[in-house]
């Protein structure tokens, strides 16, 4: 008798630890308050791809961390922050760069300290073009069970289809969203969209404008503004709309990515929050899942020996066999779906340190195409505005 309670209360517990993974919570809510600026320009907004945060001498795999699987989230991650600033409609274009060494009102840089489907933890440093920090802080989010277990978060297929650590980046949203309410007015708003102007101008010609922007350590202080019809200016802003239509032909690349990476990474991060949320309880799930296993069989077989009858041995086998056959599922399950789906993600993952498609670029007559990474692109691009910066000073020598 005492067995078949044992097994009673197995069962029952492991039909309880079922039951609770079906509840329905609350769905993710949206910032929805608008920063307007009067008479300024919105701020344009420029979000490095995220420091993967890897040590410079872990082995493969240690403590969790694979390094393409953290490469890919560092890529993923700076599109999903991206997304959610711009649907906040307090800027004007948020663009994903390979640096911060494009044309920008306001630079966010963040670095991946920890990421393993249950827990996120990002430090973040927004600063604007003035030099001046916004934030510098270090955000962390634990992703409740409720997030999986609610049927409205997945699709028809049961997958994920919201994203695990949307709320970090809402926070991140809305810390930006505080300072630039509370700190930022029309003056100041003028100010950082001068400076940018001119720190861009700068990067073609170190002496322009020298006379009314100056910097020290980093900080730029500005002592007037350039005249609007300076042909420097002119040039600098023909420049500066074919700088950003590139960049803005980048986003694609950055988002295909991102939708290629979804599917094994939402599966990814449902595996791993289950074996990052027991390990942190003592234990991997798989782990314990063989364990209770092992002890249902073990009170299976007691409970039938102390049976009675044929009938009640012959059920208490059946019914212990097929919650241990369960668990032993899930165990084997969990760990070989989380294998499958992360071989997946480092594949996909690979393709970051490989070659994109050339990209192929007409103007005034003249094609150029660039090869390699995101960030080999980057850096021919910046070099080929510099080559029709002179070419364009030297025109307008010749005509004067």
């Amino acid at each position: 008798m005492k067995n078949k309670n044992i097994l009673l209360i197995l069962i029952v517990s492991y039909l309880a630890g079922c039951a609770t993974t079906s509840g329905v919570g609350p769905e993710y809510q949206s910032e929805n308050e608008k920063i307007v600026i009067e008479n300024s320009d919105p701020f344009d907004v420029s979000v490095a791809v995220f420091n993967p945060g890897l040590p410079k001498d872990s082995s493969y795999g240690e403590s969790g961390v694979w390094p393409e699987l953290r490469r890919a989230e560092s890529m993923y991650m700076a599109v999903q922050l991206r997304d959610t600033l711009a649907e906040s409609g307090n800027y004007g274009a948020v663009r994903v760069t390979p640096d911060l060494s494009s044309n920008a009102d306001l630079y966010i840089k963040a670095k991946i300290e920890e990421s393993n489907g249950e827990d996120l933890k990002l430090k973040v440093t927004v600063v604007d073009s003035t030099g001046k920090q916004w934030i510098s802080k270090k955000y962390s989010h634990r992703v409740e069970p409720i997030t999986f277990n609610n049927p409205r978060n997945k699709d028809a297929k049961n997958v994920l289809k919201v994203d695990p650590y949307e709320p970090i980046f809402k926070k991140i949203n809305s810390d930006i969203a505080k300072y630039m309410k509370k700190r930022i007015k029309t003056k100041n708003a003028d100010i950082i969209n001068t400076v940018a102007d001119i720190r861009y101008a700068q990067n073609f010609s170190p002496d322009a404008f020298s006379d009314i922007l100056t910097s020290n350590k980093g900080k730029f202080r500005l002592k007037g503004k350039p005249d609007l019809n300076d042909p420097m200016m002119a040039r600098i802003q023909k420049i500066q709309y074919r700088d950003k239509m590139f960049i803005d032909n980048m986003q694609s690349n950055y988002e295909g990515f991102s939708a290629d990476m979804i599917p094994s990474y939402r599966i990814w991060q449902e595996q791993s929050f289950l074996e990052s949320k027991s390990a942190r309880e003592a234990a991997s799930a798989a782990f314990w899942q063989g364990v209770a296993g092992a002890l249902v069989l073990a009170a299976t077989v007691a409970a039938a020996g102390d049976s009675d009858s044929y009938a009640g041995a012959r059920n208490s086998a059946i019914v212990g066999g097929a919650v241990a056959g369960s668990l032993f599922q899930g165990s084997f399950k969990s760990s070989a779906e989380a294998k499958i789906h992360r071989d997946s993600l480092n594949e996909i993952a690979a393709s970051i340190d490989g070659s994109l498609s050339p990209s192929v670029i007409e103007m005034e007559g003249t094609t150029v195409t660039l090869t390699g990474s995101a960030d080999e692109q980057f850096t021919q691009w910046k070099d080929i505005l510099k080559k029709i910066y002179l070419a364009e000073t030297e025109k307008t020598i010749e005509v004067l």
